[in-house]
């Protein structure tokens, strides 16, 4: 019976991942899985592979930053076997969540007995929190940096606690460690997570300076991985202002200082705590001002402050008596320090698709949290231990709810309409919520009802420069230039680089402002916009001018030129903001 018990635990892991989130496989395109791979031209073509290893993640026009070359190759490759069908897609994310489940169950089987590493794996399998991550094609990048960093925990974990580290051994994992850097960037911290192994359930007689000269050549090697990635990332993302980091919009529209952006992510740590361990409720956004945005020193940040304090006193006194406890803070800490704000800005200060790594080191915890109190229950009523972690009840409970919210919250994700309108109900204070939906409306032909939800979002957060400048082009393309101006002069006073000068001329010009209309025309020249149509402009605009000039001296009326038209032509209205002037 217990080798039968033995052989379907990691099967049976496997299943769980893929009963949770098999409903994605219906699920189409939505939020960036759009402009990343069902609008990129990259996807109609595999010639010349190797070329998009000289590409940012996101196209310039988007912000070019990111660098991520193994997932946009393994997007192409999927493109290519799937006619660009997102089946295929989400097939392929299933599949590696699977994968992932079954990795961090060889992780906890090396540190955790049979029925915890159980219990570990199967908790990870069907936790919501990793919906996004799985439902959103482009949620690809955490599942390979996953697979990769798992795989490589669950090999030095064999050879280390058993004795020296082979050198094939090693080999693979430095193979597995520059697939996880090139597929996202959060791949580069495996070296500092098998430290904190090497620190934790790691047990080696010899003296630390003799386990250091020992491993000294692998971790020179993984520096040697490390230094090749940044310095090509760093090549390729040369031109782009922050080192390819684009910071959360609040940050830079707010333009607080690093402190600021330190103190903010400490203030969302009680939010990271409750998606790893009660993940009720679940968003694809978190912004202001539903999060806090620093500004200095506050009671807001008290309990984010406390927690970090006694999480890492954890980590440290728990060490020697609970290793694997200390092991599973220090690897949850790692994996989510990338993307928390704390080192480096980021494009967001919380989002769920950036924790499925975490969530590993944080399920193991669980498990040897779940060893400890079995332990302490051991000599409590049989009532008592029946609801306990380890207990079948209690564990197939919190698995049928894992996994009911998990298949729940995957249909959230089937296209943009669902994705949201549900964002406006998980957070209903969160500007940018408002901002997805009302734009989204806006460009389907619901203009009042788009126009409503942008003006709630800038009721929520006017700071956004993108938010006025989509609700100006709701109005621009209804004709409406005099609603529109001031929208586009109060994005511009907000941040004076953003996109759109060519739609702003435009209405200038219908407004017969033709000396504004003139010079952000030429504005939008210099920024790369559409020469021939801002031409256009630029020539009615002179013409007008002097045209007004020659009337006021009683030569000729100015209704000789012909009113300015009230919209973009038809066939220019798609090509308005190409070559750098790009609507956002």
């Amino acid at each position: 019976m217990n080798g039968l018990l033995r052989r379907a635990a990691a099967p049976s892991v496997v299943l769980l991942a893929i009963a949770s989130s098999a409903i994605g496989i219906r699920n189409g395109f939505t939020y960036d899985d759009v402009y990343v791979v069902e609008q990129n031209p990259l996807m109609k073509y595999l010639h010349g592979w190797w070329r998009g290893f000289h590409l940012s993640y996101w196209p310039k026009s988007a912000g070019g930053d990111g660098y991520r070359p193994l997932t946009i190759l393994a997007f192409r490759v999927e493109a290519m076997l799937g006619h660009l069908h997102p089946m295929v897609f989400h097939a392929v994310n299933i599949a590696l969540y699977a994968l992932s489940a079954w990795l961090v169950f060889l992780v906890a089987r090396r540190l955790l007995p049979l029925w915890a590493a159980w219990v570990t794996a199967a908790l990870f399998a069907v936790h919501p929190v990793h919906v996004e991550a799985v439902a959103n094609v482009v949620g690809q990048s955490e599942l390979w940096v996953a697979v990769a960093l798992l795989a490589s925990t669950a090999l030095y974990l064999r050879d280390r606690m058993e004795g020296p580290l082979r050198p094939s051994t090693a080999l693979w994992i430095l193979l597995l460690y520059a697939v996880a850097c090139f597929a996202k960037e959060h791949g580069i911290v495996l070296p500092a997570i098998l430290v904190a192994a090497e620190l934790t359930v790691v047990s080696d007689d010899a003296i630390p300076l003799e386990r250091a000269r020992r491993l000294r050549p692998f971790y020179l090697g993984m520096v040697a991985v490390a230094l090749v990635f940044l310095a090509t990332r760093g090549f390729v993302l040369a031109d782009h202002s922050l080192g390819g980091f684009a910071p959360f919009t609040p940050f830079a529209v707010l333009h607080i200082s690093p402190v600021d952006r330190v103190l903010t992510a400490v203030g969302v740590v009680p939010e990271w705590l409750r998606l790893f361990f009660w993940p009720a409720r679940l968003s694809s956004d978190y912004g202001p001002p539903e999060v806090d945005i620093a500004q200095g020193l506050s009671l807001v940040q008290l309990p984010g402050f406390l927690l970090l304090i006694a999480i890492v006193a954890a980590a440290f006194l728990l060490r020697r008596r609970q290793p694997v406890m200390s092991f599973g803070i220090a690897f949850t800490c790692l994996a989510l320090l990338p993307s928390s704000n704390l080192l480096l800005p980021a494009g967001i200060v919380v989002a769920e698709r950036t924790m499925f790594l975490a969530s590993a080191g944080a399920m193991l915890f669980v498990g040897a949290v779940a060893i400890a109190l079995r332990e302490q229950l051991n000599r409590t009523p049989a009532w008592i231990r029946a609801w306990t972690l380890g207990s079948p009840v209690t564990c197939a409970a919190l698995l049928g709810l894992g996994g009911m919210r998990s298949w729940n919250r995957t249909r959230v994700w089937h296209d943009n309409e669902t994705l949201f309108r549900q964002s406006v109900v998980d957070s209903p204070r969160s500007y940018r919520a408002y901002f997805l939906i009302g734009t989204w409306d806006v460009h389907h032909q619901r203009e009042r009802l788009g126009e409503s939800e942008l003006r709630e979002g800038m009721r929520l957060f006017p700071y956004d420069p993108y938010m006025a400048f989509n609700l100006a082009e709701a109005y621009r393309e209804g004709g409406m230039c005099a609603a529109a101006l001031p929208l586009y002069r109060w994005s511009r006073e907000i941040e004076p680089t953003v996109n759109g000068r060519t739609e702003y001329a435009w209405c200038l010009m219908n407004q017969a402002r033709f000396s504004e209309s003139k010079e952000m025309a030429l504005e939008a020249v210099r920024a790369g916009g559409l020469v021939s149509l801002l031409h256009q402009i630029i020539a009615y605009d002179v013409a007008a001018m002097s045209a007004r000039d020659r009337d006021s001296s009683g030569n000729k009326p100015v209704t000789d030129i012909g009113a300015p038209p009230s919209k973009l032509p038809d066939t220019v209205q798609k090509a308005v903001g190409k070559a750098g002037d790009q609507t956002p």
